[in-house]
């Protein structure tokens, strides 16, 4: 049971509780071809068994040109298409973490944003009767 543990590099954490694997990215974020992030996301995930996402950018700052925001919302999609992803984000991240949610959605993957951690955790656990809070990020 991977319950109780995290793994941190420079830039995000991983912590996995119950079904969902919690990612934290913080900082700068620059343009890497295959992000630390998500190597790390994988090689956990191939060991612990989880169905579910929540990944929190809102202590990061993305440092992308448009091209560079493309490939990181592509890469990020890739990675995350089989599970149910929350995206958890403030307004300026709004563009970057849109594509990443369209990206996971052309490949037939559940996602959605949110501008809180809580609403995103309800909307995972499946007791949102429905709801999401979507609609309120979307008017950001």
């Amino acid at each position: 049971d991977a319950e109780g543990w995290m793994y941190t590099e420079d830039g995000f954490e991983l912590r996995p509780i119950g079904d969902t694997m919690e990612i934290y990215a913080s900082g700068e974020q620059f343009h890497e071809t295959r992000p630390p992030v998500i190597a790390a996301f994988q090689a956990l995930t191939s060991r612990v068994p989880v169905t579910k996402v929540l990944c929190d950018v809102r202590l990061a700052a993305y440092i992308l040109d448009p091209t560079e925001l493309e490939m990181r919302a592509r890469t990020t999609a890739r990675a995350l298409a089989g599970y149910r992803t929350a995206l958890v984000c403030l307004a300026d991240q709004h563009e970057l973490m849109e594509r990443t949610a369209g990206n996971i959605r052309s490949q037939g993957g559940t996602v959605e944003l949110f501008s809180s951690k809580g609403a995103a955790r309800e909307w995972l656990s499946g007791k949102d009767d429905c709801r999401s809070d979507a609609k309120a990020v979307s008017a950001f």
